[in-house]
């Protein structure tokens, strides 16, 4: 068998040489069959196949030769065996799927990507969306960072009836995206799956979140306030819409929200905080003082003691009466060991005028006064205490024994008993409102002295119509209907709040007739100052999709493998697939020089002169030369001048490398011919490289 497939062999070659193509052919029939392992004879028949247009017979041989190299491990061979079938049948959708493959085997990440994204493409076109969503799952699992293949997978799934799994998909590329901060992409997320998922609260919510995070509140409160209508006691809503009014300094509305949230848990420690916060943002001092004191001790035991000084702090240049305050930072300050800021605590107290103690006896008060009467007949004294207020007033003429006996009967029953004086004081007054206002008794010592005057509860007109509005806005009729009621309590004439009785009667007479109308977040869209379409690739980028990412992981791929990819793929005369490969494989310094060299090659193998050039001089100025390679270099450039009829460039390239090795290859031969051609005087000097009558355009 050896001696036929040797007379076969030199039948070919010299029918080649004759250029009998179709006897070669027929030879290189014979060697296989006698050797169906030999694939260097396959290899050179499918060549022959492919010179006469039998690309089918071609394609076949191409087929035993790949899945040979595949089968044994040589998978960079493979690969570019399947190049050349693609090239000669790019219907064979197959092949993409063994490229990935054998690119994923080889480690080639990348590349893998850039072939399954063709079989995306291809499926998409065709509609075969089941295949398209098999890829891409694939692709997904290839890379789990690269954010666009799961975007692309997540849209495919919610538009064909995989409505759950695509929303998982986003909710990780959400999450993702979140972590990195990315929230323009989120918001353009939102455009595409919104209109996907319209019924998708929890979407709508995170739209919000992303236009409060671009501080965008406005619009993130205006989604809220739509989504609060249909859940108008869904916490979650609450706290992200308390977030915003306050973010957007409507301190009113935001109190509000947080009352409501407290009514529904008292316990909500970062509700109660919130709520605070509000009240001292609407200059509501008093009011937070007051809630600070009843649930301070909450927030010692939940280990709350820094925002609680914190807000002590603030409220102590605030509130009229500093007292509470500072007796609670005295006591936060003992518990901090903060010493010095207790002095200055003990010092404030000490500059501040004496009051009399809530256990004072009211018989001393009482004493207290009488004595001063006697000093000053026309003075009118007034003894206050935290919650007692007495008014002694006095004519012209003070009955001096009345004072007498009713000072000698109290130490006389004082010396008998220590029972409690009791005063015949009238019990059927009310107690004020929340506001905290003093009550106040009055004793006319002569039985004709003029009514006490009690002191109004202030009311702030604007802010109360401001939170009857936010209740009107969301909904909340019966609530707002109660605060005109209080309103109108101390503002009866308050034209607004009638207004608003009659609409509130109105809206409950047309609700009873109808439905409430349903509200359309993606509709909101309209005006959203955010380049949405970017994420979207329109027809003419369509092919590039998932490109930056797809690069990305290139970079990332092993730069060697790359290398020599590109060299098989110049050796099956795949001249493009060399120079893009050689391209990702220079980005490792150390095989910048040979990419560049290589590159230049291929150029020049495709008749492209001029950018074969480029890359050889592009080398030849890289920090990482080295001297063989300068020699190389210069070498290859006199054959590219040689090629593109530029003699006397190609005779100054070899001369330079001639001077520094005058036995590089036929360095020596190809001045001799150069010369000559050039009619050049071929003296001893100018075969050396020496001659000043060079003639170079470098």
């Amino acid at each position: 068998m050896a001696a036929n497939k040797e007379k076969l062999l030199a039948s070919a070659q010299k029918n080649l040489k004759k250029k009998q193509v179709v006897k070669a052919i027929k030879d290189y029939v014979q060697i296989v069959k006698l050797d169906p392992a030999d694939v260097r004879s396959r290899q050179k028949l499918a060549e022959l196949y492919v010179r006469t247009n039998k690309n089918g017979e071609a394609y076949e041989q191409y087929e035993s030769i790949a899945k040979y190299f595949a089968g044994n491990g040589f998978y960079l061979k493979a690969i570019a065996i399947y190049k050349l079938m693609q090239r000669l049948d790019p219907d064979q959708i197959a092949i993409f799927n063994r490229l990935a493959e054998l690119n994923e085997k080889q480690g080639l990440i990348g590349n893998a990507m850039a072939e399954y994204r063709n079989l995306v493409d291809y499926y998409g076109r065709n509609g075969m969306v089941a295949d398209e969503i098999k890829i891409l799952e694939k692709m997904r699992d290839l890379d789990l960072n690269n954010l666009n293949v799961r975007v692309k997978l997540a849209e495919i799934y919610a538009a064909n009836e995989h409505e759950e799994e695509g929303f998982e998909e986003l909710e990780s590329v959400l999450e993702l995206l979140s972590e990195k901060g990315d929230f323009d992409k989120i918001l353009k997320l939102y455009k595409m799956f919104i209109p996907l998922y319209p019924d998708s609260k929890k979407l709508q919510m995170g739209l919000s979140l992303a236009f409060y995070e671009k501080g965008d509140f406005g619009r993130g409160v205006a989604i809220l306030e739509t989504l609060l209508k249909d859940k108008p006691d869904d916490p979650d809503l609450l706290r992200l819409l308390g977030r915003g009014y306050a973010d957007l300094e409507k301190w009113g509305k935001s109190c509000s929200i947080y009352q409501q949230l407290l009514g529904m848990d008292p316990t909500d420690l970062d509700a109660r905080e919130l709520f605070i916060e509000s009240q001292i943002g609407n200059s509501a001092y008093d009011r937070a003082l007051a809630e600070l004191e009843e649930w301070k001790d909450s927030f010692l035991k939940a280990d709350r003691l820094e925002h609680l000084t914190g807000y002590y702090e603030l409220l102590k240049e605030k509130v009229s009466d500093a007292s509470v305050v500072l007796q609670a930072l005295d006591s936060i300050y003992e518990l901090t060991g903060e010493g010095d800021k207790l002095l200055d605590i003990i010092s404030e107290q000490e500059d501040e005028p004496e009051e009399l103690v809530e256990n004072d006896m009211l018989s001393d008060i009482l004493l207290g006064s009488v004595e001063e009467d006697l000093e000053d007949a026309d003075a009118e004294v007034v003894a206050e205490s935290d919650d007692l207020v007495f008014d002694v007033v006095e004519d012209d003429e003070v009955d001096l024994e009345l004072v007498s006996s009713m000072v000698d009967d109290f130490t006389a029953e004082a010396a008998k008993s220590d029972t409690v004086i009791e005063l015949d004081i009238d019990t059927s007054f009310e107690l004020g409102d929340e506001s905290g206002d003093d009550l106040k008794f009055s004793f006319d010592l002569e039985g004709n002295s003029p009514e006490p005057v009690v002191a109004a509860v202030a009311h702030n007109l604007q802010a109360d119509l401001q939170e009857t509005e936010f209740y009107m806005q969301q909904g909340l009729y019966a609530e707002a209907k109660k605060m005109c009621h209080d309103i109108l309590a101390y503002e009866p004439d308050s034209v607004a709040c009638q207004t608003i009785l009659k609409e509130i009667d109105l809206l409950d007479t047309q609700e009873e007739k109808q439905p409430a109308a349903v509200v359309s977040i993606s509709d909101d869209f309209d005006d959203i100052d955010f380049d949405f379409d970017a994420l979207q690739p329109d027809e003419a980028t369509e092919k590039k999709i998932f490109k930056t990412d797809v690069d990305e992981q290139i970079a990332a791929d092993d730069m060697e493998s790359h290398y020599n990819l590109g060299i098989a793929y110049r050796e099956m005369g795949l001249y493009d697939d060399a120079i893009s490969e050689f391209e990702k494989a220079e980005k490792e310094p150390a095989r910048f020089v040979d990419c560049q060299t290589l590159k230049g090659l291929c150029w020049s193998d495709k008749g492209d002169f001029k950018n074969a050039e480029l890359m050889f001089h592009s080398a030849m100025e890289s920090a990482y030369l080295e001297e063989m390679q300068r020699l190389n270099l210069g070498y290859e450039l006199g054959l590219l001048y040689e090629r593109s009829e530029r003699p006397s460039d190609a005779l100054d390239s070899y001369q330079k490398v001639f001077s520094q090795d005058s036995n590089y290859r036929d360095v020596t031969e190809k001045i001799s011919t150069l010369k000559e051609f050039l009619g050049l005087v071929d003296d001893d000097s100018a075969a050396m490289g020496g001659s000043g009558d060079r003639i170079s355009f470098l």
